[in-house]
C-alpha cells in the first residue's frame, strides 16, 4: 500500500513537472521580458495595432472587418479586459447580424458575459467558427494559427494572430507565451 501512495505521489511531481515545462515558460529566466512585454501590450498604440493586422488581406471587406474585431477581442482577453473584450464583441455582433447570424450569436454570447474566464470558453467557440470562414477568404499576408496545451485544464485551444509571437489570450499575463503556432494560413 505505502509502495503505491509512493508511486501516485511520484507520478504525480512528474506530471506537474511537465505541466510546468510544456508551455516554456521560465520564468527564472524571462521574468523581466515577460513584463517588458506586457508593458508593451498594455501601452500599445491604435497606430501598431493596424500595422498588426495590415498583413492580412482578405477577399472581402466583411471578412477583414471580422477579423479585425476578432483580433481586438482577442487582444482584450490577453489583456484580461473583460469590458473591452465585451465592447469589441457588440462590435463584431452587430456588423455580422445580417451577413453571419451564426458569429453574431457566438460573438453576442461573448458581449453578454462579464466574466473573463466565461468570455473566454466562447472565445474558444467563436475561433472555431471562425476556422473556415479564414480559410476561405485570405487572398494575401499569413494568419497564425495559434494553440496553448495548458487552456482549459490541459485540453488545450486555439486561438487566430497575425503575429508569429505568441500572446495567450486563454491565460493572459498569467502565462502571456505560453503556446506554439501550430498552423499558418497564407
Amino acid at each position: 500500500m505505502k509502495r503505491r501512495v509512493r508511486s501516485l505521489i511520484t507520478m504525480s511531481l512528474v506530471a506537474g513537472s511537465l505541466l510546468v515545462y510544456s508551455c516554456g515558460d521560465n520564468k527564472k529566466n524571462n521574468e523581466e521580458e515577460v513584463s517588458e512585454d506586457h508593458m508593451e501590450m498594455t501601452e500599445s498604440s491604435p497606430e501598431m495595432e493596424t500595422e498588426e493586422v495590415a498583413n492580412a488581406e482578405f477577399s472581402n471587406d466583411t471578412i477583414k472587418i471580422a477579423f479585425d474585431d476578432y483580433l481586438a477581442i482577442k487582444d482584450a482577453l490577453v489583456q484580461t479586459d473583460a469590458k473591452a473584450a465585451g465592447e469589441a464583441a457588440k462590435e463584431l455582433q452587430a456588423y455580422l447580424e445580417t451577413s453571419n447570424p451564426e458569429l453574431a450569436g457566438i460573438a453576442g454570447n461573448i458581449a453578454k458575459e462579464e466574466d473573463v474566464n466565461k468570455q473566454r470558453e466562447v472565445f474558444s467557440e467563436l475561433t472555431a467558427a471562425m476556422d473556415p470562414v479564414l480559410k476561405e477568404a485570405i487572398s494575401s499576408g499569413k494568419i497564425y494559427k495559434q494553440f496553448c496545451p495548458m487552456a482549459f485544464e490541459g485540453k488545450g485551444d486555439y486561438w487566430y494572430s497575425t503575429s508569429e509571437e505568441i500572446r495567450n489570450p486563454y491565460f493572459g499575463d498569467k502565462m502571456l507565451k505560453c503556446g506554439r503556432v501550430d498552423e499558418t494560413i497564407e
